[in-house]
C-alpha cells in the first residue's frame, strides 16, 4: 500500500466546469522553467483548482471571474499564487496584475518568489523592463508594458487601478472598505480574474464569511470555491481531518509536521491555522465545546426558587441581554437568557429598564446584576423603581469570569444549548493581567453580552446559598 496523501479534491467546492482549461498551457510553460535546479510542477490539488480556475468558453475567456481557495496554512497556497500571476504575464498576456495583501510581508513573500522564478529563468528574464524592489513601489514591468504591482489592502490602496489580475491573499484580515475599493479593479477588463485566498476565519472576518456563504448558497458558475477544510466538529487529533484540510500532505509536509503544530498551538489556532475550520473567536478563554457539553433539553428555568438576573449591552450598543440563573435541586446552577434586544444604531435603554423591570415582576430576582461601565442608565431606573441591582465592574467580574471557567470545566453548570447563548459564549476573547483575566469585549469575535451576564449570575449563585429551617420550640 502506498504512502497516504492529502485530498486532492477539496471538501466543499462549486460544480467543476466542463469544457477546455487552459491548464496545459500553464502546465507547458512550467516545464520549461527551472527552479533551484529542478523542472517547476504543481501538486495534484493545485492542479486540480487551477484547471476549474482556467476554464474557457468557446471565446477563450475565463468563465471563473471570481476564486476562492480556503486552505491551512503551509500547503503551497503562494506557489499556486505565483504560478497564476507568472502565467498571466507570461502566457495570458495580461497586462496588469495587482496584489494586495492585509499583511505586507506575505505580499512581498508572494512578490519575491515571483521575482526569484523570472531571475533564475534567462528566458524569462530577457522579457523584463524592470524590477522595482523599492519599499512601497513594488512592482515588475515587462518590455510589453505588462506590470505586476503590490499595493495596501486600504480603501485607498488599489483605488484608481485597472487590472486583468487581481490577486488578494489572506481575505480573512480584508477590511470591508478595502474589498469594496477593490472590487471594481477588474471590471474594466472584459477577460479579468479576481483570485482571493485564505485559511479559516471568526466571526469578525466579515468579507470573508460573506465571500464564503455566497459561494456555498448559490453560486453563479462565475464564481469558483474549493474549500481544503475538516468537518466542523472534527476532533484535532483526527487524521482524517488532517488529509481532508492539508492537501500537501505526503508531499510538502508529513503527520510529524502537523502533530506538532497541535502540540504547540491552543485549540482555536489548531482549528484554524491547521484545519481550516471556523471558531468564533481565535483567542477563547473557554476548553473547546465545553460549554455546548452541558446542554440539558429539558431544561425549565421557571419562576419561584431563588432567582439571579444579570444584564449587559454589546460594545457597538446594537445587543444587550437579560440573563437568569437558579439553583436546581441536584446542586448544578440552571441558566439562560430569557430576553434580549436588537437595535440596527443602539438599543433603547429606557424600554430595555421597563421589560426588564417586567420579567424581575415575574421573577422576583434577589438582584440584578450590571456593570457600571454599560448598562448604569438602565441599573439606575430599576434601582429607581424598587429593584436590587448590583454592580459588577472591575476587580469583581476578574472574579466572575474566573468563577464562570471553573464551572464550566468541572460541569457546574446546565443549559437549554440556546443559540444565542452559545454564540455569545464562543465569541469570547479574554484579557489577563496580575488580577487575573476577564472577558473584554472590544477584542471578542462578536456580541457577548450574554457571556458576560452569564458570569455575573454564577458568581453570586456560587456564594453560600442560605436554607430556611424550621426549629420547633
Amino acid at each position: 500500500m502506498g504512502k497516504r496523501k492529502g485530498s486532492t479534491k477539496p471538501r466543499l467546492q462549486n460544480a467543476p466546469l466542463k469544457g477546455p482549461s487552459r491548464i496545459d498551457e500553464v502546465k507547458k510553460f512550467l516545464e520549461s522553467l527551472k527552479e533551484n535546479g529542478e523542472p517547476m510542477a504543481l501538486l495534484p490539488w493545485q492542479e486540480y483548482v487551477l484547471t476549474d480556475m482556467l476554464k474557457v468558453d468557446k471565446n477563450n475567456m475565463f468563465k471563473r471571474k471570481s476564486n476562492l481557495l480556503l486552505i491551512a496554512r503551509q500547503n503551497g497556497k503562494t506557489h499556486l499564487a505565483r504560478v497564476r500571476i507568472l502565467a498571466g504575464l507570461f502566457v495570458f498576456g495580461e497586462r496588469n496584475i495587482v496584489a494586495m495583501s492585509s499583511n505586507r510581508n506575505m505580499a512581498l513573500d508572494t512578490f519575491n518568489k515571483v521575482v526569484d522564478i523570472i531571475e533564475q529563468n534567462d528566458a524569462l528574464m530577457a522579457q523584463v523592463k524592470q524590477i522595482r524592489v523599492a519599499n512601497g513601489q513594488e512592482s515588475i514591468e515587462l518590455l510589453t508594458g505588462a506590470k505586476y504591482e503590490i499595493v495596501a489592502a486600504t480603501r485607498d490602496g488599489a483605488r484608481g487601478k485597472t487590472a486583468d489580475l487581481l490577486f488578494i491573499d489572506e481575505l480573512r484580515e480584508v477590511s470591508e472598505e478595502a474589498f469594496t475599493a477593490a472590487k471594481p479593479v477588474t471590471r474594466a477588463r472584459k477577460n479579468s480574474q479576481v483570485l482571493m485566498t485564505s485559511n479559516a476565519g471568526d466571526a469578525f472576518s466579515s468579507v470573508l464569511n460573506t465571500m464564503r456563504q455566497r459561494a456555498i448558497d448559490h453560486p453563479p458558475t462565475s464564481l469558483g470555491y474549493w474549500e481544503y477544510s475538516a468537518e466542523e466538529f472534527a476532533k484535532i487529533h483526527d487524521k482524517d481531518a488532517w488529509y481532508h484540510a492539508n492537501p500537501a500532505l505526503g508531499y510538502l509536509i508529513d503527520e510529524d509536521t502537523i502533530a506538532e503544530a497541535i502540540a504547540t498551538s491552543t485549540v482555536e489556532a489548531t482549528r484554524t491555522e491547521v484545519l481550516c475550520s471556523w471558531v468564533s473567536a481565535l483567542k477563547s478563554p473557554w476548553p473547546y465545546h465545553a460549554f455546548e457539553d452541558l446542554t440539558v433539553q429539558d431544561l425549565v428555568i421557571a419562576p419561584g426558587p431563588k432567582t439571579i438576573f444579570a444584564m449587559d449591552i454589546s460594545v457597538n450598543k446594537r445587543n444587550a441581554s437579560l440573563v437568569a440563573g437558579q439553583i436546581r435541586d441536584d446542586g448544578k446552577i440552571a441558566v439562560g437568557v430569557i430576553a434580549q434586544f436588537e437595535s440596527q444604531v443602539a438599543v433603547d435603554e429606557l424600554k430595555m429598564a421597563v421589560e426588564v423591570a417586567e420579567w424581575a415582576k415575574k421573577y422576583r430576582p434577589v438582584m440584578i446584576c450590571f456593570d457600571k461601565y454599560s448598562t448604569m442608565s438602565v441599573a439606575e431606573r430599576l434601582s429607581q423603581s424598587g429593584h436590587r441591582v448590583q454592580d459588577m465592574s472591575g476587580q469583581v467580574f476578574y472574579q466572575a469570569c474566573g468563577d464562570l471557567y471553573d464551572s464550566l470545566v468541572n460541569g457546574r453548570i446546565v443549559h437549554i444549548g440556546q443559540k444565542s447563548l452559545v454564540d455569545s459564549m464562543n465569541n469570547c476573547a479574554a484579557k489577563e493581567n496580575d488580577a487575573g483575566w476577564r472577558i473584554v469585549r472590544r477584542k471578542s469575535a462578536g456580541d457577548v453580552s450574554a457571556a458576560i451576564g452569564l458570569a455575573m449570575v454564577v458568581h453570586q449563585l456560587l456564594k453560600p446559598q442560605s436554607k430556611p429551617v424550621v426549629i420547633a420550640v
